[in-house]
């Protein structure tokens, strides 16, 4: 009789278990951790609307019904109303990927419960998309704003393919006696690479992935870039604007998550970071002066693994997750007021092994340990800048040795600032030129040849103790009487 009662009373828990319950019927409902808008901001990041939707537009909503499990995790999700085939796909896709839920409760226990969930799609119309060309045709007036083609002067086309990437070269005409004629294009390329992220191979060695783009001769990008691994899968996506400059940057997992977004705009730098359940972790500003330098970040929006915020507006206490400079995770954690750190701050690997401790009054830094090697080391400042051998002094002194002004933007009285961007590495060497604007007339290659000559001359930076490579833009003015050139990382 006993065995029988504890049989029925185990056979009563499973059924209990596996019930389905309405939202009325619980005693605390499903929700997700952090609240609705962290889901929604997740949704926003994630959502890939089909192609050829997008460019026909599209403004509705996808409503979708799923089970949420006692794990987190969202199953059994169908479609109630949709759209059509392809954004009723994309829906369930990205609702499915979100497992950062918080289960419902009833008696105690964590149970399943239905909940219904409607995705929104939105995007404008993109009425220069030649379906029969498979390309975007764009027309630009004089100072390349858009316009439409009746004023234009300019026109590009941009091949793409099925799913919206660039596939082919980027043509630049203009038009002279109401017909267009070539001025130029930005080639197409699908380059092999080896790429490195905690995302997709933490931890460990780059992977073999390929990137594909339609560069110029001075490496200025002029259409969205992606990369993939060689089974297809994207790893990272870069969005341009019309000026050249970088927009939008995503970094994926390989389920197809966006892990780390940055949105870049003249005044500032946003970065967001998710867990790989989809909790939102981080939330950082990157003020931009006038100049375009890229400030010391401001630490505004921290979650924990279950979704509770621990820094709210730059103020609280700070817990995330970032990498090492050889790859490795790195939880990082302390206080912060007005966005900046303060008091103790304690970073640990993955394995709980102590990495750093730092004290700040303020943002300002007051003394740090660490044990970067295993071997412990106290530094005077967390990071050591990348110099250019002999201090600013030399660093200038061979610039203005080097630079000529270009004879054809001299004679066409071209005048601008060209904004280069390079990686100092951890031997002094330097690489990854790119030209991040153009102003072209010659202006462009001139300041990239320049930028090359100095490939040996520098000392590396340093951080907590060891060599990193570090990322510097360099912004070249280019003006009639004077060329002014500025650093800065």
């Amino acid at each position: 009789m006993k065995k029988l009662l504890t049989l029925l009373l185990f056979s009563g828990v499973q059924a209990f278990a596996q019930q389905v319950y309405l939202p009325h019927e619980v005693e605390k409902q499903a929700e997700p951790a952090g609240g609705l808008t962290v889901l929604n901001q997740f949704i926003s990041s994630n959502l890939q609307i089909p192609f050829e939707s997008s460019v026909k537009g599209v403004n509705g909503r996808v409503y979708l019904k799923g089970v949420v499990q006692p794990d987190g995790s969202m199953t059994n999700i169908e479609v109630t109303r949709g759209i059509d085939t392809l954004c009723n796909s994309a829906a369930v896709r990205v609702l499915g990927m979100y497992r950062a839920w918080k289960p419902a409760m009833l008696g105690g226990q964590k149970v399943r419960q239905n909940v219904f969930f409607p995705v929104t799609f939105k995007a404008e119309a993109r009425p220069g998309y030649d379906a029969s060309r498979l390309a975007f045709v764009d027309y630009f007036n004089e100072v390349f704003v858009p316009v439409d083609s009746a004023q234009a002067t300019y026109r590009r086309t941009t091949p793409v393919d099925s799913l919206g990437f660039i596939s082919g070269d980027v043509a630049y005409e203009e038009s002279k006696r109401k017909k267009w004629k070539k001025l130029g294009e930005a080639k197409f390329a699908r380059t092999q690479i080896r790429y490195k992220s905690n995302y997709v191979n933490p931890g460990r060695d780059s992977i073999a992935a390929y990137r594909i783009s339609a560069r110029d001769y001075n490496e200025g990008s002029h259409a969205s870039e992606a990369i993939f691994n060689q089974e297809g899968q994207i790893l990272s996506y870069t969005e341009y604007g019309v000026d050249g400059k970088a927009a939008l940057i995503k970094d994926y997992d390989l389920n197809g998550m966006v892990r780390r977004q940055q949105l870049l705009s003249d005044s500032l730098v946003t970065d967001v970071y998710w867990d790989v359940n989809g909790q939102i972790r981080a939330h950082r500003d990157f003020p931009v002066n006038k100049m375009g330098v890229k400030e010391e970040p401001l630490l505004m929006n921290a979650w924990g693994p279950d979704g509770v915020q621990y820094a709210k507006n730059g103020e609280g206490y700070w817990m995330a997750v970032g990498e090492t400079p050889d790859g490795k995770w790195l939880f990082e954690q302390g206080k912060i007021t007005q966005g900046i750190k303060d008091a103790k701050w304690v970073g640990k690997l993955a394995d709980s092994t102590q990495y750093y401790e730092e004290v700040y009054d303020l943002g300002q830094f007051k003394s740090g340990v660490s044990w970067v090697s295993g071997t412990k080391m106290t530094y005077e400042k967390p990071q050591v800048q990348p110099e250019f051998k002999g201090g600013m002094k030399e660093f200038y002194k061979f610039l203005a040795s080097n630079i000529r002004y270009p004879p054809n933007a001299a004679k066409s009285g071209v005048t601008g600032r060209v904004m280069l961007s390079f990686v100092v590495c951890e031997d002094g060497s330097m690489c990854d030129y790119k030209v991040e604007n153009r102003i072209g007339h010659g202006i462009d290659e001139e300041a990239l040849r320049v930028v090359k000559l100095m490939n040996g001359k520098w000392e590396p930076g340093v951080l907590r103790g060891q060599k990193v490579r570090v990322k510097y833009n360099l912004p070249v003015n280019f003006q009639m009487e004077t060329t002014r050139i500025v650093q800065y990382r």
